[in-house]
């Protein structure tokens, strides 16, 4: 809730100079502060505040770099007043003497900053932001002495790919006792002696945003990052570290208030997670359903884009919500942002806004209270779809800003493929759902796989060429996939999201992404016209509009050279050998992906252990293409002729830790009008793949299982991979490839000017190469 001014704020005149000191131009300071000392007070402040962004901004070169920095540091600010040194608030190295020039080398630059950088926080003792991201050779460590002699402390630090190892106790002083913002990423040296030592709320009581990227980060020293800061930082980046889903658990344990976002007051727009029964498991968690109204499935509800109403006190002595009250964003306001940038400038902007006569609580946002993780940053680690979509469910609404660009899909296992090499298929299939407000409301930005909107999952193997992974991903597991889970992500799922991150997009495509892509933009020009039509008629009610989505970053893989595309689309190519998918029948055509294991069947045959009763063997079941009519004769349908069968569940596995049984729909046994719903029931036939039991998704029902039901997700997911693999990579050899980026482009051309056109912003970005880890070993 806002705060009212005070009553001397709201009777007082401004000074007409802090309304125009904004938009005076850089170049202009310099003599705005020779006017007089009223001027001075306003100008001088925003020209020394970030003096290497300033000079920036006042013409100097960046061959200059360096010798201006020397001539700054040795005669002007030594010589300068201790009260105009006190004006610098922040040095940002970032995009500063990067390169040798004129007289120096590279070497004469690193020792130029390197020496004086000891010097930094006595000859600046007011400093609040320090950036040196791009300069390596700097030592933190002589921070740490200087921080003893300093009575004020530093509010961020970014010391992001520093070469040098910090020092465990580096965090001890007294010069970041007040630290707000830390990038200790790509930094050499244990983080868990680091966090035994200094880097703890002891000594960082105020941390708030951590960044600890590509630092060898493991599942323990994660869950000891978690218990100690717990629910103190509201912002973290692990990306580029070796986390699993033992990491994600932990996370959920300690990072995160058991106060939920979520609301049922939206219930006829966004529909409701409604938890019939107190029941689950580690695998999924609680088992959440949503409930929908009669709009909220189709996302067509007249107020859909209505922004949420404020919310008001009945009690006067009560002007803010309570520790146990929690009320969502409304989502109208830009996303809040976590960078090294943005927290500078609101940073700075709010010593400006002080000094100017006219304070705002501009840095309210970085100084949240304790309540846990809204932005989270988990790229390019070994997450799967089971880890981060329970993640998702049980963080209760609280992200803001999510981020996670690749996680394994795990093909269910079998005994007959206990020795063949592993396909692996990534991406965000079948967890659309969970971008929903009514499972995400607080959720702005979002950085994912393609597949969330594409649904072409990345396929990956040993000895698989690119272009026919490539290939198959687009044909036989697209055409799975929109099967199975056929609801994608489009805007008006969540109106609330204003801008979404697609990763790992492939350069060259048969087809299906570049259609899925352009699809969707097509989608999100529907929304904009739709938002503009909801604008003009609330003009009279005074309702406000979601925005929308308004922004989109399309990140392309590394481009590979015609000559791999050549190479792969010969017709010499053997694919029963490089795939060897073994038969046809159900167990190996659904398990065997690389070996032949009617070789391997004898061998792994125990007599001493024969099949259990009701079971049948993967051979005897036969093929599904034989299934043309009539109603299955195996277990489970043999039994009974109910489409129902009871699952027991262990207290090992229960969520709870209770024994529980549940009853899980199979159907009833007989072709029907749901192509995923007869491969599922003949999936059912397979007792190995009755197991991973879990509550009917949106996708699920629109596949045709019926709502608020449980289904055996291992037979579900098990339809993701074809069933003839080899002649699948046959049928699309022949397929040309197109370019990604050129068709995007002149769909962009194609549509300006017409009502097609979304006027939001578009990025396309090409990843480089070191960001490529589709190797099979990636995931071992």
């Amino acid at each position: 809730m806002d705060i009212l001014p005070s009553y001397s704020e709201a009777t007082s005149r401004p000074d007409w100079l802090s309304l125009v000191a904004p938009f005076v131009p850089a170049p202009s300071w310099t003599s705005c502060c020779l006017v007089d000392r009223r001027f001075y007070h306003h100008f001088a402040p925003r020209l020394w505040q970030d003096p290497l962004a300033t000079i920036r901004q006042l013409g100097l070169h960046p061959n200059d770099d360096l010798a201006w920095y020397r001539r700054f540091i040795h005669k002007h600010a030594r010589s300068a007043r201790l009260q105009t040194r006190r004006m610098v608030k922040s040095l940002d190295f970032r995009s500063f003497a990067l390169r040798a020039s004129g007289l120096y080398s590279t070497e004469a630059s690193e020792r130029a900053i390197s020496e004086s950088f000891r010097a930094l926080p006595q000859l600046f003792p007011r400093l609040m932001c320090l950036l040196v991201d791009g300069h390596p050779e700097l030592d933190p460590s002589s921070l740490a002495t200087a921080g003893d002699t300093t009575s004020h402390s530093l509010e961020l630090l970014d010391l992001a790919h520093c070469r040098q190892e910090l020092t465990s106790k580096l965090f001890c002083p007294q010069l970041f006792r007040d630290l707000v913002y830390l990038d200790i990423s790509h930094v050499p040296g244990s983080l868990r002696s680091a966090i035994y030592s200094s880097l703890n709320p002891t000594y960082l009581p105020e941390l708030r945003v951590l960044k600890a990227r590509g630092r060898e980060v493991d599942d323990a020293t994660a869950q000891l990052l978690f218990q100690t800061f717990r629910l103190q930082l509201w912002s973290i980046d692990l990306s580029e570290n070796k986390l699993s889903d033992r990491a994600i658990d932990a996370l959920l344990d300690h990072c995160f208030s058991s106060l939920s976002f979520r609301s049922d007051a939206h219930f006829e727009v966004e529909g409701k997670v409604v938890l019939p029964k107190n029941l689950g498991s580690h695998q999924y968690g609680p088992f959440e359903f949503i409930q929908e109204s009669s709009y909220s499935a189709s996302f067509t509800h007249l107020e859909r884009y209505f922004a949420d109403p404020p919310i008001y006190s009945n009690r006067a002595d009560q002007a803010e919500l309570q520790e146990w009250q929690t009320v969502r964003s409304d989502g109208t306001g830009p996303p809040r942002r976590d960078d090294a940038g943005a927290v500078k400038v609101m940073l700075l902007e709010n010593i400006l806004s002080v000094n100017d006569g006219t304070p705002r609580p501009l840095v309210q946002d970085l100084h949240l209270p304790r309540g846990g993780i809204t932005h989270l940053y988990l790229n390019r680690n070994r997450f799967t779809a089971d880890g981060v979509g329970r993640l998702l469910r049980l963080s209760s609404g609280r992200l803001e800003h999510f981020e996670c660009d690749h996680f394994l899909h795990n093909p269910p296992k079998s005994p007959s493929d206990k020795n063949q090499q592993q396909l692996h298929v990534a991406g965000v299939l079948g967890l659309s759902h969970l971008f929903r407000p009514a499972f995400s409301p607080n959720l702005r930005s979002v950085r994912v796989h393609h597949s969330l909107v594409t649904q072409v999952p990345d396929i990956f193997a040993d000895n698989l060429p690119l272009p026919t992974a490539l290939k198959l991903s687009e044909t036989a597991f697209f055409r799975n996939v929109n099967r199975i889970y056929p609801q994608r992500f489009i805007p008006d799922m969540n109106p609330r999201i204003a801008s979404l991150t697609l990763t790992n997009i492939p350069t060259r495509s048969v087809g299906r992404v570049i259609e899925q892509l352009t699809s969707f933009l097509d989608l999100a020009s529907l929304q904009q016209k739709a938002i503009r039509q909801a604008r003009r008629s609330m003009n009279d009610r005074h309702k406000t509009v979601l925005s929308g989505l308004r922004h989109i970053r399309l990140e392309l893989d590394p481009e590979f050279s015609d000559d791999v595309i050549d190479s792969s689309t010969g017709r010499d190519i053997d694919y029963d050998k490089l795939l060897d998918p073994g038969d046809e029948d159900f167990g190996n055509d659904t398990f065997s992906f690389f070996e032949d294991t009617r070789r391997d069947i004898p061998k792994q045959h125990n007599p001493g252990r024969g099949p259990a009763k009701n079971e049948l063997r993967h051979a005897d079941i036969g093929r599904y293409s034989d299934w043309t009519s009539g109603r299955l004769k195996s277990p489970p349908y043999a039994d009974s002729e109910s489409q129902f069968t009871s699952h027991h569940e262990e207290a090992s596995t229960s969520w709870t830790g209770n024994v529980y049984s549940v009853p899980v729909w199979i159907g009833p046994g007989t072709i029907g009008p749901h192509a995923a719903v007869n491969e599922y029931m003949w999936n059912l036939q397979d007792a190995k793949l009755r197991t991973d039991v879990g509550p009917a998704t949106p996708s699920h029902v629109a596949a045709g299982v019926p709502a608020m039901t449980y289904i055996f997700y291992a037979a579900w997911n098990a339809m993701v991979f074809p069933k003839n693999l080899a002649g699948a990579a046959k049928n699309c050899s022949a397929e040309p490839l197109r370019d990604v980026v050129a068709a995007i482009k002149d769909y962009r051309v194609r549509t300006r000017g017409t009502p097609h056109h979304w006027d939001g912003k578009i990025e396309l970005v090409h990843s480089d190469r070191s960001s490529r880890y589709h190797a099979s070993e990636y995931w071992r």
